[in-house]
């Protein structure tokens, strides 16, 4: 199951996590496409939950949507929180090669969200 929600804090919520559907991937590039329109100041907590994968042709999409939205994504997001159950530095460092934004990576939703709060305060307060 996808998951997008956009809240008036400011910070936006991407879950992916069981059940999985058919519809999984088109849902989740759709919500990637709505990302990279956003205006900013915002900031993003990716929750993974299970293992998701993506097919070739979402990798590829995936991939250029990143690319596409380097620019813009880097000057309105201010921070990227990414839960998984096993976090790991690769992919914290994936991230940050992409985007010149802070990224956290924990298991702990909370802790994510707080890092994500954090950063969206310091880019918005005077």
């Amino acid at each position: 199951m996808v998951r997008f929600e956009m809240h008036k804090d400011g910070i936006v919520d991407l879950r992916l996590y069981p059940p999985h559907a058919a519809t999984d991937e088109a849902d989740y590039l759709e919500a990637l496409d709505r990302i990279g329109n956003l205006d900013g100041p915002y900031a993003i907590v990716v929750d993974i939950a299970g293992s998701t994968h993506l097919s070739r042709e979402g990798e590829v999409r995936q991939a250029a949507w990143a690319k596409a939205t380097r620019q813009r994504i880097s000057s309105a997001c201010r921070a990227l929180a990414l839960v998984r159950d096993n976090p790991n530095p690769r992919s914290r460092q994936s991230f940050e090669r992409l985007w010149a934004i802070p990224v956290h990576v924990t298991s702990d939703r909370e802790e994510a969200r707080q890092f994500a709060a954090k950063h969206l305060d310091k880019a918005v307060r005077p």
